[in-house]
């Protein structure tokens, strides 16, 4: 995810406004997705409510909204997201390397 910006939010915020605020299936679907699993430290018992309750997905949805554009740690990172997300902006910024698959 992002976090907070001065001024005009970036794109990434604007997606993940619309995500929570309109498509409920796609925010299911990004709670299904490996790199939220891999980044948030979210238990099994309140993620399969977050897939089955529309509402309790609403309401998280919020949650990940005040990450988002404000910077609130609502949501519980896993030990070590943060370095291993440093860590791969690292690599992708060394030279040569490839950031994005061409398109076939």
């Amino acid at each position: 995810m992002c976090g907070p910006t001065l001024g005009k939010p970036s794109s990434r915020s604007l997606d993940f406004l619309y995500l929570c605020s309109y498509d409920v299936d796609g925010l299911r679907e990004f709670l299904k997705s490996p790199g939220f699993s891999e980044t948030y430290d979210i238990d099994e018992p309140l993620m399969r409510q977050l897939l089955d309750d529309e509402v309790a997905l609403m309401k998280f949805g919020f949650r990940i909204l005040k990450q988002v554009l404000f910077g609130e740690a609502t949501i519980p990172l896993k030990p070590d997201t943060l370095e291993k997300r440093m860590a791969a902006r690292h690599r992708a910024a060394q030279p040569g390397t490839i950031t994005e698959q061409p398109i076939s």
